[in-house]
């Protein structure tokens, strides 16, 4: 006869209390620590730890003993979440549904709220979290329609509308609440205009700029961009509300006749291209590995390019802008003579690097051993430390202050300077993993177990996705080729 045993739910017991809430509702501590302790006792749950937040507001996730409880959830440490009140979590119905959600639910942990009776682990539950998704979703809107009524207002009042870059050619003055002319930046936005407006191309004119050095923010002349700039009613004193445009504060880059000279040009253009099919600023692909290969001579993109006589016939290749100038403006150094590679060939290459993935998971761990070298994942190792250890110090001043060395007043003090230096470390290194588009050598597997049927059955699409999701960058030195792979 075989004894089967009850394994015993792990609780987490989360209290919280501000210090004006202490002082007028009396959610202390001690108290809601003891009822939930008895509730748990009575439903013979293990309680792993008592999370403890004194001081602490409820409406922001920014609370030392919160983000220790997420940390522990992340890790399966706990089964479920138990707290006296639905505030207690959080004071804000979206902050509520996220925890519950993205974080609770996602980990398979259970949340339960003594006090309403609400247990994710029940379908009453979790048809009251439904409900709490309503609220939820209703909050944000409210917020939403908050933030763009204040935009509109300003924007009415011919105010930059705040929240983003000033647009190229302007910077944004706070104190003066609009956009103030930048001298370099104008001159370009002024030469773009006059320059297109006698007749020259975009393409002529980013060429051009390309090599007067006049390259924009990113260090570089994208002919989309220069299109954007052109349609940008903005050059000549507007700003945009909805679709439509109004009179702004600030002064024009250039007068509205040279930029409704602009317009009667683009829309002809426009109209011509509509006749042959092209689509305008398009940036089509046409291979599994277009913007991924890189030169690791001169540092430009390699691209598909067409190579060949019409004796011995042409291929499709990848190669180095900068040796087949097909685009001047992607040039960096003419002289390159990088090595061109046929592209089903280097595909290939790239496929049969993925397939190993899937059937040596022993390959997995050796290019993670090699990614430590990276900056990339050094920074991101380093972040993770850091909120570790910060984590680590305000589990000890908790417990200091549950043996009456600090005082509420003291705790906060000494607590809240590094519970917002842990949640800035979190935003950033949640910033760098998802600039990164780092994965976890879990998800590479999911990934790699579909890579062969997507490449008998799949189109185009499907194998640019497993490639972007896996595949950084890729390099090439002539013979050697070298890829960054985006997991750690």
């Amino acid at each position: 006869m075989t004894n089967y045993l009850k394994t015993k739910i792990r609780v987490a017991i989360y209290v919280r209390v501000s210090t004006k809430e202490q002082a007028l509702e009396g959610y202390s501590i001690g108290e809601q620590t003891d009822r939930l302790t008895k509730f748990c006792e009575a439903h013979d749950w293990t309680i792993v730890k008592v999370y403890t937040d004194a001081g602490h507001s409820g409406a922001n996730q920014i609370r030392p003993a919160l983000q220790d409880l997420i940390q522990d959830i992340k890790a399966g440490r706990i089964d479920k979440v138990l707290v006296y009140k639905l505030d207690r979590l959080s004071r804000s119905q979206k902050d509520t549904l996220e925890l519950i959600e993205d974080v609770f639910l996602k980990n398979g942990t259970d949340f339960e709220s003594m006090s309403e009776k609400l247990d994710t682990s029940t379908p009453h539950g979790k048809a009251m979290i439904g409900i709490l998704a309503a609220f939820a979703q209703l909050e944000r809107e409210m917020i939403s329609e908050r933030m763009s009524m204040g935009r509109e207002a300003r924007v009415k009042q011919g105010k930059w509308k705040g929240g983003h870059h000033a647009p190229y050619g302007y910077d944004y003055e706070p104190s003066l609440e609009k956009l103030v002319i930048n001298e370099y930046e104008s001159m370009i936005i002024k030469n773009l205009f006059n320059n297109f407006t006698k007749g020259k191309a975009i393409h002529t004119i980013a060429d051009e700029m390309i090599t007067k050095g006049q390259t924009l923010n990113n260090g570089k002349v994208d002919k989309r961009n220069l299109h954007y700039f052109l349609r940008n009613k903005t050059y000549c004193g507007y700003l945009r509300m909805k679709n439509d445009w109004v009179k702004g504060l600030h002064d024009p880059i250039i007068s509205e006749e040279t930029f409704e000279a602009a317009q009667v040009i683009l829309d002809e253009n426009k109209r011509k291209f509509d006749e042959l099919g092209i689509v305008v600023g398009s940036n089509a692909v046409t291979t599994c590995l277009s913007g991924v290969i890189w030169c690791e001579r001169c540092g430009a993109r390699y691209s598909k390019v067409q190579i060949g006589t019409k004796k011995y016939g042409y291929k499709m290749k990848y190669g180095c802008y900068s040796r087949h100038k097909k685009s001047q403006c992607m040039v960096i150094d003419p002289k390159c003579k990088n090595k061109y590679y046929v592209v089903e060939d280097l595909d290939n290459i790239i496929f049969n690097e993925i397939k190993k993935l899937a059937v040596d998971p022993e390959y997995i761990n050796k290019i993670k051993k090699e990614n430590e070298k990276n900056p990339e994942v050094q920074q991101i190792h380093a972040i993770e430390k850091q909120i570790k250890l910060i984590g680590n110090q305000l589990s000890r001043f908790a417990d200091l202050y549950s043996l009456g060395t600090y005082t509420l007043q003291e705790l906060d003090e000494k607590t809240k300077p590094l519970s917002e230096q842990r949640a800035r470390l979190q935003i950033e290194l949640d910033r760098i993993k998802d600039s990164e588009k780092v994965i976890s050598a879990d998800q590479v597997m999911k990934v790699v177990e579909s890579f062969e049927e997507v490449l008998e059955k799949g189109d185009l699409q499907d194998k640019r996705s497993i490639i972007e999701t896996l595949i950084k960058k890729i390099t090439i030195d002539g013979d050697n080729i070298t890829i960054y792979w985006n997991f750690i």
